[in-house]
């Protein structure tokens, strides 16, 4: 059975996950966007469908007990998951996910997962989630901080790093040897 590949970015908050997904996206052929499922308010930069699928919290349940998400997790009160219906077979499935998220993913055989932390020095991370929204709820960005702070002293897995303060010529030929490693390791299983 051939898997389905799966580039799972990971990281504290304002690393630049989301970008780095839409620039996979748009320049690199066969790539395909995950959209998450999530039962958080909608930011104010964020659009439905195309961030995310913003749920309640009883459309989210159906989704999880019908079987249909490949993951699903909670943070803050609030839910997040990959429906299953979100990846294709013959492309290269780019998503955002946490760490439990990922530890989710990695025990399903029907999926290649190759973790992918991206990484921002803290200064350049606090500076992007404070620019991100017009009236920032600085309360909550100091939180999602100290809590990242906390999650990543320790990865339960093995996950390649991708450093995102460098230019883009350099970061996408590093992003494009990462990619090209795990394709070929694909095709030798």
């Amino acid at each position: 059975m051939k898997k389905i590949n799966v580039l799972a970015l990971f990281g504290e908050s304002g690393a630049g996950k989301d970008t780095i997904q839409k620039w996979m996206v748009s320049n690199i052929p066969n790539a395909h966007g995950i959209i998450s499922c999530t039962t958080r308010p909608k930011r104010d930069y964020e659009e439905e469908g195309k961030d995310y699928y913003f749920l309640n919290t009883a459309q989210f349940g159906e989704k999880v007990l019908n079987g249909s998400m490949l993951e699903a997790t909670s943070f803050n009160d609030w839910f997040y998951g990959t429906p299953i219906e979100g990846l294709k077979e013959d492309c290269l499935n780019v998503g955002v996910f946490n760490i439990q998220g990922i530890e989710n993913l990695l025990e399903d055989k029907r999926l290649n997962i190759l973790p992918v932390r991206v990484y921002v020095d803290d200064k350049e991370r606090l500076l992007r989630t404070l620019h991100r929204e017009e009236d920032p709820d600085c309360a909550e960005v100091c939180r999602r901080f100290l809590t990242d702070r906390k999650d990543f002293q320790s990865i339960p897995f093995a996950y390649t790093i991708i450093d995102n303060s460098k230019n883009m010529d350099t970061f996408s030929v590093e992003l494009n040897m990462i990619i090209e490693n795990f394709l070929s390791l694909d095709k030798n299983d």
